[in-house]
């Protein structure tokens, strides 16, 4: 390794600790919309950071809609609305508890009802077998983990996100970072789901697999449209 790469990669590592710790902040509120952050020198202190990766994290940030500069009235974190909100890494700041609000998570789970039913019949179509393999082993991922949550949850995301590749439409195939979001921020709300809720959990996702893997692309629509408002009802009978 040159002596020249190190600091180059160090310099990385602190643009990306500032990208992250910024947008986690402008995400659960801790700098407000309409906020102006402190000024460069104190910021950078703040987060441990050299100003030109502070600089370069601005950029990015910038990049994303979270945060505006001008010359005279600093750096302001612009409106929500303005968010880019199917960035990766802004939907996985999303994906804390203390950030995932209940209308955030509604929304999600609305996109979620626009896109995966669709995806779920196109797959039944257009699904090869090396597809519905991968649907079917991300299933018995999920019946395998036991009361193993993390390894269950891994395995729920491969499943939806096997159904959106074998859907063979690329730009589908992103919504993945928006699924991945609502399933990691309900595990991490810390609800405790009954064995009985898990089975019933569980059979749909069975359903749906062999839905898709027998090539019945209405069933397999009709069935993730009552997945998706059986997590809508949960979220809309919460005080």
């Amino acid at each position: 390794m040159s002596t020249q790469e190190a600091p180059r990669k160090n310099t990385r590592g602190q643009v990306n600790a500032a990208v992250n710790t910024l947008g986690s902040r402008i995400a659960n509120g801790t700098y407000p919309e309409g906020s102006t952050l402190a000024i460069e020198q104190e910021l950078a202190a703040n987060l441990g950071v050299g100003r030109n990766a502070l600089r370069e994290a601005v950029k990015v940030l910038s990049g994303k809609g979270l945060i505006s500069t001008a010359p005279r009235s600093g750096t302001k974190v612009r409106p929500r609305s303005d968010w880019n909100m199917l960035d990766p890494d802004v939907l996985a700041w999303h994906a804390d508890p203390e950030t995932a609000t209940k209308e955030f998570m509604l929304d999600l789970i609305e996109l979620r009802r626009i896109i995966e039913p669709k995806a779920a019949e196109l797959a039944a179509r257009r699904g090869d077998k090396k597809d519905v393999a991968e649907i079917l082993s991300a299933y018995e991922a999920m019946a395998g983990a036991g009361a193993d949550q993390d390894k269950r949850l891994e395995a729920n995301i491969d499943f939806h996100t096997a159904i959106l590749k074998a859907s063979h439409n690329n730009v589908l195939s992103h919504f993945k970072h928006a699924i991945s979001t609502y399933l990691r921020a309900h595990m991490r709300q810390g609800e405790v789901q009954s064995e009985e809720t898990n089975r019933e959990d569980l059979e749909r996702h069975h359903q749906i697999a062999w839905a898709i893997a027998s090539g019945k692309a209405k069933t397999a629509h009709s069935l993730t449209v009552a997945m998706l408002d059986q997590n809508r009802s949960h979220f809309e009978g919460e005080s």
